[in-house]
């Protein structure tokens, strides 16, 4: 059943809200303000999800989509929307989520920081299917389903990792990677050295020539991992070496870092600029982002990592900078504020997954009463939650940074300040 549609505002998740019939609507690849005629896909919790069949009635602020897979690739969402303006309807999509979940009402304004919107992203997560004729190719899934988009190219991945895409996309290389699920590629901060990692299917034998002779064949590939009879084997170096400002990350097969590259500088020096003291706390501090720069300001450092690969690669990494100063844990962020002694750190540094910290973590957390927490998020719906605690457990808002990472994407990510409110200032 199709029918007509005026969107009122975009919504986290990439979608347009509009109404119909008393009802929500939300339909990809509209625009505020304009009017579509959409055709209602399924309803779920009372909202009607529809996709567009035609605009007819245009947005001034859309473009057209310079990308020919888009509306069928899963990856992006907003390449109809003015870059330009990206950015600020997602600050505004942040600020109404954190006042409808959080109930959190912030009118002080939300820094926005942004960089190129094109060919910025340092690591791909390609996806392997065969297809109805038989080939294997490589691309991404169709939006919300499992569906492969074969992609020959991503405007949003770097140079070098296109180029790799290419490469790997050719008959000579797909025929030898049909029993892979996943491949993943993480580039250098120079966008020269690239880090493969061959998810599933290959046997021990196949995974070591195909490894070796992607080292040997393919430009700039420097290390190979392949899952092979439940074991990781690694070919070439260990894994790649990534700088951001003064500093050199050892990320190993595995091991988490951030996908974005033009901001990361931007990002490390947000997170950890301002305070300086006795001791500060990195939770989810993966291989040590922001755990080796906060060592330079604090008296002691302690990183925690629940992921074993990331954890070795947080001391790894502390080590190599002869940072004596720093503890790194491998445990979850739970488990170690539960057996946490020491009372009121001078920060906290917070960057969990999408899931954001489980209430039991954020309550031990509170407890021990930190001066001062810097929330780095990626989903704003757990960030209005974990908020919402710590302002009932006495913290106030200092300021809410925007840095987006991911542009043509729903992706946001937000940087908030938190202060213990006897500390604050008049």
């Amino acid at each position: 059943m199709s029918f007509e549609l005026t969107v009122q505002k975009l919504v986290y998740g990439g979608e347009a809200l509009g109404h119909h019939e008393g009802r929500a609507v939300l339909a990809p690849r509209v625009l505020p303000g304009e009017r579509a005629e959409v055709e209602a896909v399924r309803t779920a919790k009372g909202v009607v999800h529809a996709r567009p069949v035609r605009i007819l009635e245009t947005s001034p602020e859309r473009v057209d989509p310079p990308c020919p897979y888009f509306g069928r690739c899963g990856g992006c969402q907003y390449q109809h929307l003015r870059p330009d303006l990206q950015p600020i309807v997602k600050g505004e999509i942040l600020r109404e989520t954190l006042r409808r979940i959080g109930k959190i009402t912030w009118d002080s304004e939300i820094a926005l920081h942004t960089a190129s919107p094109w060919n910025y992203r340092n690591q791909a997560q390609l996806k392997v299917a065969r297809q109805a004729d038989g080939q294997i190719a490589l691309g991404f899934f169709e939006a919300e389903s499992h569906r492969l988009c074969p992609v020959d190219a991503c405007l949003i991945l770097s140079p070098r990792l296109n180029a790799i895409l290419g490469e790997l996309s050719r008959p000579a290389w797909t025929s030898r990677l049909g029993e892979c699920r996943e491949i993943e590629l993480w580039a250098d901060d120079r966008d020269e050295r690239v880090m493969v990692s061959l998810g599933g299917g290959l046997g021990q034998g196949g995974a070591e020539a195909t490894a070796r002779d992607m080292l040997a064949q393919i430009p700039g590939v420097v290390s190979v991992a392949a899952e092979s009879g439940g074991r990781l084997l690694v070919f070439g170096e260990s894994g790649l070496e990534y700088a951001v400002g003064d500093f050199r990350y050892r990320v190993s097969p595995g091991s988490f870092f951030q996908a974005s590259r033009y901001l990361l500088p931007d990002l490390l020096e947000a997170v950890t600029a301002g305070r300086s003291g006795r001791l500060a706390l990195d939770l989810f501090a993966g291989v040590g982002l922001f755990t080796l720069p906060l060592a330079r300001q604090f008296e002691k450092v302690v990183g925690v990592e629940a992921a074993e690969t990331s954890a070795a690669d947080l001391a790894a990494n502390a080590k190599a900078h002869s940072l004596g100063n720093v503890r790194a844990v491998g445990e979850t962020a739970f488990d170690f504020l539960r057996r946490f002694a020491q009372a009121e750190p001078d920060l906290v540094v917070l960057d969990p997954p999408r899931a954001g910290v489980e209430t039991g973590a954020l309550k031990f957390l509170t407890d021990c009463r930190p001066k001062q927490i810097h929330y780095l998020s990626c989903s704003p719906p757990t960030l209005a939650r974990d908020l919402s605690f710590l302002l009932q457990c006495g913290y106030g808002i200092i300021s809410i940074e925007m840095f987006d990472l991911f542009p043509q994407t729903y992706h946001i990510e937000s940087l908030v300040r938190l202060t213990r409110s006897d500390l604050a200032g008049p």
